[in-house]
């Protein structure tokens, strides 16, 4: 279901000037059923929307593009909670906001790798280097789980901050596919971080790739 609606807008960085028509309630019914044509549908119909809000929002950004599948990616999994009580556009603008929201302060994985590549200082509190060294024992410990592809795709997004296209470029994947893997890496460690203090804390506020 995931990789299937990762792959719902192809070009969300050329939108058309005039957006299809606006989705029917059968048709978003249908959607937030699963239809994958209905899916698309909407997508095609809000993707010229998200794109200028984005744009409004945050500005000229390398990573517009995958902003914008991040959108459709959480409208994909909060859809069927749309109840019709307001606009379909409203509910995907809400979404659009908190994406744009979170893309203004650092990820979790940010600070991680900020932390991590500087040196420790004499004012840093002796047992936070221990903490990030037992995060990153524990992540690695989850990441020798997870399938081979899931853990490289995963490793170079979050460990070596690359963009998803490179990785996709560099790992001969799609990128509907590259970030399927990440998505289900991080999933698996948000999984052991719900039993494990020093995961949950790291994972705290991360976003999707």
């Amino acid at each position: 279901m995931v990789s299937r609606d990762l792959q719902l807008v192809k070009s969300p960085s050329r939108p058309t000037e005039d957006a299809p028509d606006t989705p029917t309630p059968a048709s978003i019914e249908a959607a937030k059923a699963g239809d994958p044509t209905a899916l698309e549908a909407i997508a095609r119909s809000e993707l010229p929307r998200v794109t200028r809000l984005l744009r409004r929002l945050l500005g000229p950004r390398e990573d517009l593009e995958d902003l914008v599948q991040t959108v459709f990616l959480e409208l994909c999994r909060a859809l069927p909670r749309f109840r019709g009580d307001s606009a379909l556009s409203t509910f995907v603008g809400g979404i659009t906001v908190q994406v744009a929201r979170r893309a203004m302060r650092p990820t979790a994985w940010v600070r991680f790798r900020s932390e991590a590549d500087t040196e420790p200082t004499s004012r840093e509190r002796p047992d936070h280097g221990a903490t990030r060294a037992e995060q990153v024992r524990r992540i690695r410990a989850v990441l020798e789980d997870i399938a081979p592809k899931k853990r490289i795709a995963f490793s170079l997004w979050a460990f070596e901050g690359m963009d998803v296209r490179a990785i996709a470029k560099m790992t001969g994947a799609s990128v509907s596919a590259t970030r399927s893997r990440i998505f289900y890496a991080q999933k698996a460690l948000k999984a052991e971080a719900a039993a494990d203090p020093y995961l949950r804390e790291l994972l705290e506020g991360v976003d999707d790739a």
